[in-house]
């Protein structure tokens, strides 16, 4: 039997997971994206266990581990004094830590597996229209020269991101709500007396500030006010700006994440709060399902598979992020008394883990017996 013709529509980390799980299962999928070429800018940066768990089968762990920076640690401080370190080394089988890799060194690695294995990446190539009739989908697909062709595949992966066009052609409308302030970003070389060996939180009500080391002296500083650069912890000094931006953080979230041959996958279905490093993560993991569940010709049951994990997620991290943020005076008193007590005892920091490091969603079952 001829295997179905699988249009992927979106060439970040998300459909290229997609591709290289597709692939590795005998199928040749079509890969387009409106940009013009890879990311040059990196908002994902963490890379968690589960997601290299999935790429090992394909061999692509060993790269990304290669590539990145292992942390092993979550340090929580408040004005003068730490306040909880959370530990990693516990956690079971081999990737007891999380990878700090930018995401265009992440697309860059997929993309380089994905020439490897024979299949090509349309770049420039832009979906202008989508729609169904019956089981027959037909895509209308602008080139870069602004030529126009029509292709029909037999399934459709919409991993197009927040704006997807293919979530707008099947009619799904995000869900949710979105945060009333922006958030800020920069990406600097910092001089510092504090160990980058791990993600370091302050908590400097009422800013709150993260710090991820990428590599050497860069970091990246995350803040829950635009505008932070001017206040911030007197253990950090930026001495160089690469790269800064606003954000605004959004909860949102498809009724569901099919409408017959046709796919939503990452952002394309669900957005949230960057706590945790779980977005480019758990589309990731939503595309790995997707594929395995097309090669066992049971995709009937993606949206019963994925959406309950996203919207367990945004349950947990909206009120978390809410929490951290908050400047109320009870919440300063558990952040900085409480917090320290309990999150010090073992079974504390059993319970934590697998909600820092991703390892409570559901494991994917293709993995159970080795890929």
């Amino acid at each position: 039997m001829a295997k179905p013709s699988i249009l992927i529509v979106g060439a970040g980390p998300v459909g290229l997971t997609a591709a290289l799980e597709l692939q590795r299962r005998g199928f040749s999928p079509s890969i387009i994206d409106q940009k013009q070429g890879p990311v040059v800018e990196s908002r994902a940066l963490a890379v968690n266990p589960r997601s290299l768990a999935i790429l090992t089968p394909s061999g692509l762990a060993e790269r990304f581990i290669a590539a990145g920076k292992k942390i092993q640690r979550v340090y929580l401080r408040g004005s003068d004094r730490l306040l909880l370190t959370v530990k990693m080394e516990s956690l079971p089988g081999p990737h007891n830590f999380m990878l700090v890799l930018p995401q265009d060194q992440s697309e860059a690695l997929l993309a380089q597996a994905v020439n490897e294995r024979g299949l090509e990446i349309a770049w420039g190539h832009k979906l202008t229209d989508l729609h169904r009739d019956g089981e027959t989908v037909t895509a209308v697909i602008q080139d870069p020269d602004g030529g126009v062709s029509e292709q029909h595949p037999d399934l459709v992966i919409g991993a197009d991101g927040a704006h997807s066009t293919v979530r707008r052609a099947i009619g799904q409308d995000f869900k949710g709500s979105a945060y009333d302030e922006n958030f800020g970003l920069v990406d600097g070389e910092v001089a510092t007396d504090l160990p980058l060996d791990g993600l370091n939180v302050f908590d400097r009500s009422p800013r709150l500030f993260a710090m991820f080391p990428i590599r050497d002296r860069r970091v990246r500083l995350i803040s829950d006010h635009e505008d932070f650069m001017d206040h911030l912890p007197p253990e950090i000094r930026i001495t160089e700006v690469h790269w800064q931006s606003p954000f605004r953080i959004s909860h949102r979230l498809v009724d569901s994440y099919q409408d017959g041959p046709v796919f939503l996958v990452g952002d394309a279905a669900h957005i949230h709060s960057p706590l945790g490093g779980r977005g480019m993560n758990l589309g990731m993991e939503d595309a790995a399902w997707l594929a395995w569940l097309i090669a066992e010709g049971r995709t009937e049951g993606f949206t019963a598979a994925r959406r309950p994990v996203a919207e367990h997620l945004i349950k947990t991290v909206d009120p978390a992020t809410r929490f951290m943020a908050s400047d109320k005076w009870g919440h300063r008193l558990l952040r900085r008394h409480v917090l320290p007590l309990i999150g010090a005892l073992p079974f504390v920091q059993e319970r934590l883990l697998p909600n820092v490091t991703a390892s409570n969603t559901p494991f994917p079952p293709w993995l159970e017996n080795g890929g």
